[in-house]
């Protein structure tokens, strides 16, 4: 994954998680990701899986392609 979307997707997700009002650490236990974890994947130091994207979009009751670069969600 190239950093330019591993930045798009931390910011896209960190957002959701504003919008819908949900703390950090809340994320990390409704999504099943260890709070290191989550915070490598927001601080784009490691790339999301399609099993964080998917847990984090249903912590976050969305569906997934709304955490996804407008073109990349465009293509689905």
């Amino acid at each position: 994954m190239g950093t330019d979307l591993r930045h798009m997707l931390a910011s896209n997700v960190d957002g959701a998680r504003i919008h819908a009002g949900l703390s950090f650490s809340r994320l990390s236990a409704l999504s099943g990701i260890a709070p290191d974890a989550l915070a490598e994947l927001l601080e784009a130091q490691t790339d999301f899986t399609v099993v964080d994207l998917a847990g984090i979009a249903a912590a976050l009751d969305i569906p997934i392609t709304r955490l996804l670069p407008a073109s990349a969600a465009d293509d689905c």
